[in-house]
């Protein structure tokens, strides 16, 4: 019996000795393996506890997450996966209004047409007019469509303030007028937008404009008062100016326009284009209303006295009498007629010059008639000096020979004078 207890005592601790070397050894290599890095079990870490301020969802899953362990991974990684971004509809996406159109295909065209509601003033001294100007463009954006039923006018408009702020959310062309000489006084838009996409600004300004004057053919000239419309920020690529039937009509003046001493006529539209950086075409339209002066204004202030010095030089011959003995009026006092004459020219040429400064600097009609002044004074003054003073035909040639010469200038000159006065104005009305 003893002998029994004493071998079971023996089995029990031989069993111990052997659980005890077989966790020994195994749980230092548990541990080894963790130092360098192991995963551990899902069991092993730590449940994170919801931080302070969580909102009760976020508390609901780091309690579901303790009371499942198997479950905390899934929910873990789902929390540390951030969501898919929301794609920004404002940067360039399909539904920003604000890019270039490409609905219709590149280069999108842009229809313009300028109505002239009112010419304030013309300077043509300055080169500077002031109008109120409609200036209509058109173009299509197939992303602006609607049923038709939904307006009974067929279109949706808004004007003045809410204009510019519908413009800033969609793509519209930016036309800059070049020969605009400072910033508009007044500005007002309009924006109708059709069922079929097709968009319609109407922009009403009213500033002051420098133009080229031309005034070659005065009194009969004719003057172009012009807005110079370029597009800058798209080259004809991407987008071209165009003038329709319909924008042809649109582009007139106003019925009952008048400008003080001109008569308007009709609006041209001429397209064109202009260079900019590295080879780039830029589209530009001008619009030009033609206007003419008016003769009538000038007729007495420039005309009348220009003809009428023209007289002058005449007189100076005409005062005189050949006999047999030379010429009955000393030269001495016809020369001082002459005299006379040329300062009168330059009196008056200072005076129209000032009043009419566009005329100063070009060939024209005035210039040439002071011309013919300066060359019939010249011509008579030849005569005095010749015939009248050293009788230098009576000396070659003989009295006789100096009196028929003398006739011949009588009715010549004159003659000379007024068909070339006459070739200048029908030239200049031509």
């Amino acid at each position: 019996m003893k002998r029994a207890r004493g071998l079971s005592k023996g089995v029990f601790t031989v069993l111990l000795s052997a659980l005890i070397a077989f966790g020994l050894v195994v749980f230092p290599i548990r541990g080894h393996r963790a130092a360098r890095g192991a995963p551990a079990s899902s069991a092993d870490k730590p449940t994170p506890a919801a931080p302070p301020g969580a909102s009760p969802s976020a508390r609901a899953a780091a309690g579901a997450a303790k009371a499942s362990p198997s479950a905390a991974p899934s929910a873990s990684a789902a929390a540390a996966t951030p969501a898919p971004a929301k794609a920004d509809a404002t940067k360039g996406g399909e539904d920003d209004l604000t890019t270039l159109p490409l609905g219709t295909g590149l280069p999108l065209g842009i229809r313009v047409g300028v109505f002239y509601l009112d010419v304030k003033s013309f300077d043509d001294t300055k080169g500077e007019f002031v109008a109120t100007t409609d200036v209509r463009l058109r173009w299509t954006d197939l992303r602006h469509r609607f049923p038709a039923s939904e307006e009974h006018r067929g279109y949706r408009e808004v004007r003045f303030g809410e204009a510019d702020k519908k413009l800033e959310t969609m793509w519209s062309p930016h036309l800059e007028i070049a020969n605009r000489a400072e910033a508009p006084s007044f500005t007002m838009r309009r924006l109708r937008i059709f069922p079929n996409g097709e968009v319609e600004l109407m922009t009403r300004t009213t500033a002051r404009y420098k133009v080229a004057i031309d005034a070659a053919r005065f009194p009969f000239d004719r003057q172009h008062l012009l807005l110079d419309l370029i597009v800058r920020d798209s080259d004809t690529d991407e987008v071209e100016l165009a003038a329709q039937h319909e924008d042809v009509e649109f582009s007139r003046p106003a019925r009952g326009l008048t400008i003080d001493g001109w008569t308007a006529g009709l609006v041209d539209l001429d397209l064109s284009e202009v260079a900019g950086w590295n080879g780039d075409r830029y589209g530009r339209l001008e619009a030009a209303l033609d206007v003419d002066r008016d003769p009538k204004g000038a007729l007495a202030p420039v005309f009348i006295p220009l003809v009428a010095s023209l007289l002058i030089p005449l007189l100076a011959i005409w005062m005189n009498k050949s006999d047999e003995d030379g010429f009955e009026v000393e030269a001495f006092e016809l020369a001082n007629v002459v005299i006379g004459g040329l300062f009168s020219v330059i009196a008056l040429s200072f005076a129209i010059y000032s009043a009419y400064g566009v005329i100063a600097g070009g060939d024209n009609t005035v210039t040439r008639l002071f011309g013919l002044n300066y060359v019939s004074l010249a011509s008579a003054l030849g005569v005095v000096v010749l015939f009248f003073r050293f009788k230098l035909p009576a000396k070659l040639f003989g009295p006789y020979v100096q009196a028929e010469m003398f006739r011949v200038i009588l009715w010549a000159l004159p003659v000379l004078s007024t068909a070339t006065s006459i070739a200048f104005i029908l030239a200049a009305k031509a």
